[in-house]
């Protein structure tokens, strides 16, 4: 019986997942299964010989993981079980990360220490990849702006001097609509390639992509001295002719520099001061480079201040999405939403609209802005198109957000998360994107296909072709509200809105009038036939309980316009 048990119990030793082995106090192998044995590619009678027992920190790679493993072993003959991570690395084996668990058993043989070991490689693997992704642009491989954050923070108040250089290409906003965000990325990786070549020029200098064309470079000691050699060499690559696809580009430069401890009396407000210099920089014509200065903070601050501040509201979640009706004009039609963002900042009140997105589109936070306006608002929504309270939530984009090559796939996962139909999802866009041939081929047409319903938001005040308009993959057009709100004071601002409407019907589209502020105005519109609404007159945007009071009153009152 004896035997039979000590041959099931080898059995079981030896058909584990995990390795598993004894070791004596002076951490010698006294026994070891074969996972064991596999992993370090030796047998276990070869550990285990009379006078020739190979130690385990002999496998665990450098003195500091051997003598930790020395302690821990130490702890637990004292009576304390241990749990750590190592590195086994034998001579003839493959390397790997395991998990340790060591536990002491007393047996008549004398004390003895059990060793689980479980193979955590895959896992360190997949977290080293997931960290490096939350930490590195998709597109250029570069590091991100968490990345950057990640970095001014570990740095300490007297670690040395560091210059920070906010680059910007003026012209690529161009480059985008002419070419299509496809092309458009490739130049994007052109301009890091380049920037990684300058910089590898440079001790510790470094380069990160923080939005669309914004990158950041940062020297720290004695490369800091050498930030204006750096930034004349961006300046002189970027003004050299780009060819890409058969297209000779001349694309620019912009660039701020601010300076640790010259400028700023901590290293996390580097980057700030850098993009207020920036943004000095783009005012004038011909300044490429502006450095920070005290005076500039002077003249600049508010902006600066403001822009912290939508950062921080941003990361916090703290801006609000309104919910504003679209009505329809004529028939039993379902209401439509368009979804808006309003800041109330705790200092200054209600922020505009205007300002905030005007801010956001030039400081790199208009991609990060538009995700918490499109979880927000088909949060809200959602619930109302499977109640059938109203038909469908629509959502501005900024151009930015189409130079995002993975925008379509992570907008779809959100409106499968929610349970709705992507043609209850209205996405507006401007003339400008509409019109560019390459962007309706790689991001247009890609959220059409998806089945997202597509407007083209302040039509009348871009530049549309009307043999490109019957070819783009648009549902709805929305008259500028410039043009509806003195409607019936000016004949020419009359006639653009009649053969907008016109026009539109021609073309199987509906069409939505902004900016409603009287009855006489709505009236009109009525008798033109335009088939939807939007403005003041109506409703003004609201927060979610209060449309749902809006909704539940038009409901009893059994009409809406």
């Amino acid at each position: 019986d004896g035997e039979f048990y000590a041959q099931l119990l080898r059995a079981y030793f030896d058909s584990a997942n995990d390795a598993i082995f004894v070791l004596c106090n002076e951490l010698k192998f006294l026994s070891c299964n074969r996972r064991m044995e596999n992993w370090l590619g030796i047998a276990e009678s070869e550990l285990t010989r009379h006078n020739c027992r190979l130690p385990i920190t002999a496998l665990v790679g450098n003195k500091d993981a051997a003598a930790h493993f020395e302690r821990a072993t130490q702890a637990v003959l004292d009576g304390e079980p241990q749990c750590f991570e190592c590195r086994l690395e034998p001579p003839d084996a493959r390397k790997r990360w395991v998990e340790i668990h060591m536990t002491r058993v007393d047996i008549e043989a004398g004390e003895m220490v059990i060793v689980v070991a479980r193979d955590t490689t895959e896992r360190r693997e997949q977290m080293a990849q997931i960290y490096y992704q939350s930490t590195h642009d998709s597109l250029t491989g570069l590091p991100n702006r968490a990345s950057l954050k990640e970095f001014l923070e570990a740095h300490p108040g007297e670690g040395g001097a560091l210059a920070v250089l906010a680059v910007d290409v003026p012209r690529f906003r161009d480059v985008n609509e002419a070419l299509g965000h496809h092309l458009a990325d490739e130049v994007l990786k052109t301009i890091a390639d380049n920037l990684k070549d300058i910089v590898r020029q440079y001790r510790d200098t470094r380069v990160f992509r923080l939005a669309g064309d914004q990158f950041v470079v940062v020297s720290q000691g004695i490369a800091a001295e050498c930030w204006k050699e750096i930034s004349e060499s961006i300046q002189h690559d970027l003004s050299k002719p780009l060819r890409q696809s058969g297209i000779e580009l001349t694309l620019g430069s912009k660039m701020g520099v601010s300076l640790y401890p010259s400028h700023v009396g901590n290293p996390r407000e580097l980057v700030q001061a850098a993009e207020a210099a920036l943004h000095a920089a783009k005012q004038q014509t011909a300044t490429s480079i502006k450095m920070f200065y005290p005076d500039l903070l002077a003249s600049g601050g508010e902006r600066l201040v403001l822009l912290n501040d939508l950062r921080q509201a941003i990361e916090d979640e703290s801006l609000a999405v309104h919910l504003q009706p679209i009505v329809p004009l004529h028939g039993q039609g379902m209401v439509r939403l368009e979804a808006l963002a309003r800041w109330h900042h705790p200092d200054r009140g209600m922020v505009s609209p205007e300002h905030f997105i005007a801010l956001a589109e030039t400081s790199g936070q208009i991609l990060p802005l538009t995700w918490l306006v499109i979880a927000r608002a088909l949060e809200q929504a959602a619930p109302l198109i499977r109640e059938e309270r109203i038909e469908s939530v629509s959502i501005n984009l900024s151009p930015y957000c189409l130079l995002d090559t993975g925008f379509t796939v992570k907008f779809a996962a959100m409106i499968l998360r929610h349970g709705i139909e992507p043609s209850s999802v209205m996405l507006e866009i401007t003339e400008s994107i509409a019109m560019s041939e390459r962007m309706q081929k790689y991001t247009v047409m890609s959220l059409r296909e998806l089945g997202v319903e597509l407007s083209i938001d302040d039509f009348g005040t871009g530049h549309s072709s009307l043999s490109k308009l019957r070819q783009l993959p648009v549902t709805e057009l929305k008259i500028d509200r410039s043009f509806v709100t003195n409607m019936l004071n000016d004949e020419n601002d009359e006639a653009i809105v009649v053969a907008t409407i016109q026009l539109a019907h021609s073309l199987g589209l509906d069409i939505v009038a902004e900016g409603i502020e009287d009855a006489e105005v709505l009236c009109r519109l009525g008798e033109l036939g335009c088939d939807y609404a939007q403005g003041r007159y109506l409703c003004d945007a609201l927060p979610l309980a209060e449309l749902q009071d809006w909704l539940d009153s038009k409901k009893t009152s059994g009409h809406v316009a």
